[in-house]
């Protein structure tokens, strides 16, 4: 609606520019002077009643002083026609001057019609074009049959525009063209409005820039063509070979190419197969940083499948040496069909392709649940390939509704293959409490213990476990087995609070933290 108004407001200067007389009406109007003429004529012959003035014309209407090499003098209409070398001027101030092959002023209305080969200079700018209406009075300027602004290195071009000399404004319309350094960049759009003195230009409506390898568009916004820094709203989008991003606002640096962008932003990196969604994300050169917050969402596009990962900040980067590298920092939560976490931070590179997950990271792992004071991931060819925990390591398998397997130890190594966990080794104080079955019947309970042991699953279940050294295990029949015995000294069991589809990762859960005798007894 807004910008309605505004287009509208532009649009019904000409209309008051054509009915000028009707404000100028109050002003008091004075006499155009004739200053000068090599030779004055004035005959029946001559159209009008004109007078005929030859030769280093000069007239004058107040501070208004108007030269040429001949003209015609109409005194009873307070007008003139003037032909070769007309050139206006005011005294006593250089800030604008306006030059042509033909003039027609009008002293009534102060209005001076310039045609063919016009050239408007002030302090900032050059303008051509071969038709221009000038308001001598208000030193308001107006074409309608295109022309040329030449500012230090911006050239701008439209088919209409409005010149305000006093307000270091040209307002343009219809095809209207920035070109900046021959070619650096380029702007296509439909109304602009540009100030002289802070070089800004405003556009309203569908707006196209282009350089080298970057497409911008927006329906509104402004662009500095000094300091070469721009804002794009409604419907933003910016686009290069590899990336794209859309969103509701977009600030750029052309400088040191640097830009931010707001409010439903969606970027995408095909080289990558990344995309990226939140409400904020900053966008850096040198180095290479992206940062996202307010609903940040990162998912990782794989062939059958994505990783869908959030947290209140997001950042990726890339290292003088071409590392990338990835940072989730508070409530990291993650989705991927067959596989989820929960975690406080993350930390991932390219250098060695382990991920880092602080702050008593928690995995789910094809129905196996995955804890510890921190965990490392290995990531080969996008995949999860092993992981290790460390401090406190805790597995949970369910056997069924009321059984959980368990597996316990200060270190564990987990194998994956095909995506799927099926090796497990664990090192120092190892527990394991597990339900053996024949023919799918739950036969007893196990517990075990040992400095290390082996653990071997197939289909996510306990198939063998082998005891390194210093093993003690006892099988124990189920209807002798009390319940509080049934769990291993912390265990959780946190389905209700695995992610279990994308749009969960934006919840954080409430889940109580280990108990702080279990985390700090030796023992276990």
């Amino acid at each position: 609606m807004v910008l309605n108004r505004i287009k509208l407001f532009f649009s019904t200067l000409a209309l008051l520019l054509a009915t000028a007389n009707i404000a100028l009406a109050q002003q008091k109007v004075t006499k155009v002077e004739l200053l000068r003429a090599k030779t004055i004529k004035s005959n029946s012959n001559i159209a009008n009643g004109a007078r005929r003035l030859i030769g280093n014309v000069a007239f004058r209407q107040e501070t208004a002083i108007m030269e040429c090499d001949s003209a015609y003098f109409y005194a009873d209409r307070n007008a003139f026609d003037a032909f070769g070398h007309v050139h206006l001027y005011k005294e006593n101030d250089n800030n604008v001057e306006v030059k042509a092959d033909y003039l027609h002023h009008d002293g009534n209305k102060k209005i001076a019609q310039f045609r063919n080969h016009v050239v408007l200079r002030d302090s900032q700018i050059v303008m051509t074009t071969d038709s221009l209406d000038y308001d001598t009075f208000n030193d308001i300027g107006y074409y309608d049959h295109s022309a040329t602004i030449v500012d230090s290195a911006t050239t701008l071009k439209s088919i209409k525009g409005y010149y305000y000399n006093k307000r270091n404004e040209v307002y343009f319309w219809n095809k209207v063209e920035i070109d900046h350094n021959l070619g650096e960049y380029q702007m296509f759009t439909d109304t602009l409005l540009y100030n002289t003195e802070s070089k800004i230009a405003t556009f309203f409506g569908p707006t196209h820039f282009y350089n080298d390898t970057n497409y911008m568009y927006a329906r509104y916004g402004w662009y500095n063509t000094d300091n070469e820094t721009a804002m794009f709203k409604h419907d933003a989008l910016f686009r290069n070979p590899h990336q794209t991003v859309t969103c509701d606002s977009m600030g750029f640096n052309r400088t040191d190419e640097s830009g931010r962008a707001m409010s439903n932003v969606v970027a995408v990196d095909s080289s990558q197969n990344v995309k990226i969604t939140g409400h904020y994300v900053e966008m850096h050169k040198e180095p290479e940083l992206l940062i996202v917050t307010d609903s940040a969402l990162v998912i990782y596009i794989m062939e059958g499948d994505s990783l869908f990962i959030h947290a209140d900040t997001l950042q990726m980067e890339k290292d003088t040496n071409d590392i990338r590298s990835v940072r989730a920092f508070n409530h990291v939560r993650a989705f991927k069909s067959d596989l989820q976490f929960q975690t406080d931070s993350i930390f991932f590179s390219l250098r060695d392709s382990i991920a880092q997950f602080h702050g008593s990271p928690i995995f789910w792992v094809q129905g196996n649940q995955v804890s510890a004071t921190y965990i490392e991931a290995y990531i080969k060819n996008n995949e999860l390939e092993n992981f290790k925990l460390f401090r406190m390591g805790f597995m949970v398998s369910p056997q069924d509704e009321t059984h959980y397997n368990q597996i316990k130890g200060r270190e564990m190594t987990g194998y994956m293959r095909n995506n799927a966990l099926y090796k497990l080794e664990v090192h120092q104080d190892s527990r394991t409490l597990y339900f053996p079955t024949d023919q799918g019947e739950i036969v007893g309970m196990n517990k075990g213990e040992s400095s290390s042991m082996t653990i071997n699953l197939r289909n996510n279940k306990i198939s063998r476990i082998t005891y390194k050294s210093d093993p003690v295990s006892n099988t124990y029949p189920l209807e002798k087995v009390k319940e509080n015995e049934m769990k291993l000294q912390g265990f959780r069991w946190l389905d209700e609070h695995r992610p279990k589809k994308p749009t969960d990762v934006f919840v954080w859960p409430n889940i109580e933290p280990m108990p702080t005798s279990t985390r700090r007894n030796s023992n276990y």
